[in-house]
Formats: C-alpha cells, sequence, structure tokens
C-alpha cells in the first residue's frame, strides 16, 4: 500500500514542477501587454519546441510566401497568399486553442475562444504576413543595389526559367529554326535607356554599374511575365512574349521596377529607358524573329517618352481591360519605311493621372526646326537599326 502511495505520489509530484516550469515561463496576469501580447510568443516558443514539424512547416509558407510575392504574378499570387494566411491562422488557432497557456492561465469561457482568435491573428500577421514582407524587401533591395551578380548563382528565377519552358505554346514558338521558319502572331518588346551614349561618353565606370542594376531589373520583370529575351545590344533589349497582356504587363513592372530604384537618388545616379510594343506575325528561327512586326516595334520606341512605354493599336486593343494600366492615343506617326505606320497609345499605369500631358505629334521636331538644330539631333532611342 505504502508503495501504491508513492508510486503515485511521483506522476502529481511531476506534474506540479511542469506546472512550475509553465509558470515561470509566463507573466503573471497583468494587464492587456503581458496577458494578450507576452504570452502569445511564450506559448508559441513552447509549442514550437515540442513539435519541429510545425516549425518547418511555417518556414515552408515563409518560403512559399516570398517566392509567390517575388515571381508569381496575379491573381494567382493573390489566391496563393490568402490560402496561406487562412491554413496559418487555423493551424495557429488549433494550436493555441489547446495550449496550457491559454487554458491554464485564462478563466474559462469566451475569453478562451476570444484570446485563440487574437492569438491566431496577432501570430499570423507578425510571423507570416510580416517577416514575409520584410525578407521581400531584402531580396529586391539586393538585387537593385550591384549585389544581383553576386547573388545570381543563387538566383530562383533561374529555375523558374526553366519550369515555363514546359509551356505548350512557348515550345511551340521555339521550334522554329533556320531551315524551317515558323510564323506565329506574337508581342514584340523594345527598350533602350535614355542617353546612354553619351553617358558612356562621360563616365564609363558609372554607366556600366548602372548598365548591370537595368539589366537586373530588366530580365527579373521578363521571367516574372513569362517574356523571352531574344537579343541585348548595349543598352537594348529586344524581347517577345506569347501575350499583348503579358508585354504590356511586363512593361509596367519594368519602369516600375527602375522607378523604385531612382527614388531618393540624385539625377547623376538614375537612369531612365524607353519602352515600345507591337504585336503582329513574325518569323521565328528558335533563336531569332524578323519580320515587319518586329521592325514597327523598333520605330515604336523612340516614340515613347524617357519613363514612359508605347503601344501600337494591336496591343492596345489586345491588352485593354486585361492589365490595370490607360491608353492615351499619340495619332499615327511617321515611321521609316513603314508604309501604312499603326496607331500609336501612350500606356499610363492606373495609379497615375490619365490627364498629363502628351506632346503633339511633330512638336519636338518643330522645336528643334526653329532652333535651328538638324532634326536627328537629341532623336531618342534607335540602338535596333532596322
Amino acid at each position: 500500500m505504502a508503495d501504491n502511495t508513492i508510486a503515485g505520489e511521483a506522476p502529481m509530484a511531476g506534474y506540479a514542477s511542469q506546472a512550475a516550469q509553465d509558470l515561470a515561463k509566463v507573466q503573471e496576469s497583468g494587464g492587456y501587454l503581458s496577458d494578450w501580447v507576452f504570452n502569445m510568443f511564450a506559448g508559441a516558443i513552447d509549442i514550437q519546441a515540442a513539435s519541429p514539424v510545425l516549425t518547418f512547416a511555417y518556414i515552408g509558407m515563409l518560403i512559399a510566401l516570398v517566392i509567390l510575392r517575388l515571381y508569381i504574378g496575379n491573381p494567382i499570387k493573390a489566391l496563393g497568399c490568402a490560402l496561406i494566411y487562412i491554413y496559418a491562422a487555423v493551424q495557429t488557432y488549433s494550436l493555441f486553442g489547446a495550449s496550457p497557456f491559454v487554458l491554464d492561465y485564462t478563466p474559462p469561457g469566451w475569453l478562451v475562444t476570444a484570446k485563440s482568435i487574437w492569438f491566431a491573428a496577432l501570430f499570423t500577421g507578425v510571423w507570416l504576413w510580416g517577416v514575409s514582407r520584410v525578407l521581400q524587401y531584402l531580396l529586391v533591395t539586393l538585387a537593385t543595389t550591384g549585389l544581383g551578380q553576386m547573388l545570381a548563382p543563387l538566383n530562383p528565377l533561374k529555375f523558374l526559367n526553366k519550369f515555363r519552358k514546359s509551356d505548350a505554346e512557348l515550345d511551340g514558338m521555339d521550334e522554329g529554326s533556320a531551315k524551317d521558319p515558323k510564323r506565329q502572331l506574337t508581342a514584340i518588346m523594345f527598350t533602350d535607356i535614355v542617353g546612354y551614349s553619351k553617358a558612356m561618353g562621360t563616365n564609363e565606370a558609372a554607366m556600366v554599374k548602372k548598365l548591370n542594376i537595368h539589366n537586373e531589373i530588366m530580365r527579373n520583370q521578363i521571367v516574372r511575365n513569362r517574356g523571352t529575351v531574344i537579343k541585348t545590344i548595349g543598352d537594348a533589349f529586344m524581347v517577345r512574349f506569347r501575350s499583348a497582356e503579358n508585354g504590356v504587363q511586363c512593361a509596367l513592372d519594368c519602369q516600375k521596377g527602375i522607378a523604385e530604384y531612382n527614388k531618393g537618388k540624385p539625377d547623376g545616379d538614375q537612369f531612365h529607358i524607353r519602352i515600345g510594343l507591337h504585336m503582329g506575325e513574325v518569323i521565328h528561327t528558335g533563336t531569332d524573329v524578323f519580320g515587319e512586326g518586329v521592325n514597327i516595334a523598333a520605330r515604336i520606341e523612340p516614340k515613347a517618352d524617357p519613363d514612359g512605354i508605347a503601344v501600337s493599336d494591336a496591343i492596345a486593343n489586345a491588352a485593354r481591360n486585361k492589365v490595370p494600366a490607360h491608353f492615351m492615343s499619340l495619332g499615327r506617326l511617321p515611321m521609316k519605311n513603314i508604309a501604312n505606320p499603326p496607331e500609336l497609345f501612350k500606356v499610363f499605369a492606373i495609379e497615375e493621372a490619365a490627364s498629363q500631358k502628351v506632346a503633339k505629334p511633330g512638336a519636338a521636331a518643330a522645336a528643334g526646326a526653329k532652333a535651328g538644330a538638324p532634326a536627328s539631333v537629341g532623336a531618342p532611342g534607335g540602338t535596333f537599326k532596322i
């Protein structure tokens, strides 16, 4: 009998010792801060330590959120993020609802449910939402401050670029060859840096540094929007897209990324680009594209303003109401060696005021003639000569 008593007392002593340890981990109930905030993190640490699988699950969700935010476009991004937040909140609610930090130190009743909901919302917001936003900001900063070249071997975009090759339409475009070229309706984008040649002549080292940053920003956005770089010449990119929507969205993202880089920097450290897009039937040879559609796209790019985007009517009609942008007509501007030039449109991001003034066709040329300057002086773009 005595043995039974001693044996029965041992578990009770262990339970009391565990309770004492638990109590030592938490703050006594002393108001909102200690009872509703501090104990949440104490409970989180205790639960995470007891369940390493849960820790890895949350880390996995954190990585998934960062990848979604950086490399995946809407609406998949929004849906994926929402599902992760909902799952994390439900899982966290269940864990905290059964945690001794809630059950043992909270009066029974609605307070247990209320505190569990509050803990789930706060923990999900601080851990998943907050930390993933910080990681996203750090990665973008690293990629746009010159360290992108150093981190290039670890860039997940390379893997994403491989995955997108499984797309049937893109594979079909790559089937063309020099011996068996293939015609296909394609969106073509041309870009170049404003004043690149002059800047190279003035300060070559500084311009090379900016060119590397420019290339990093451009390639990141091109891959995100499922584009394929056909060629680069100096500062200029020639890119093809599977759709007008992808092309316009990429152009908007490129200008936004460069604007964010320029923000707060002196004029000498900034750079600006022009972008032109056209969609037409072009000839694919596997590694290059040819045709009048390419020529028109090259002629459109110089018509864009610095930090601006100009597109043909084919692009505007196909992308309108599919991307967050306004399209303002520039009219039919003359183009070298193009007998029937398309109507051009200036593209504004949806948050920009569409009422910005647009220079009338020929106004710049007229001003130059009045000043006695040759018509070719100050002509924008023109890196790709066709």
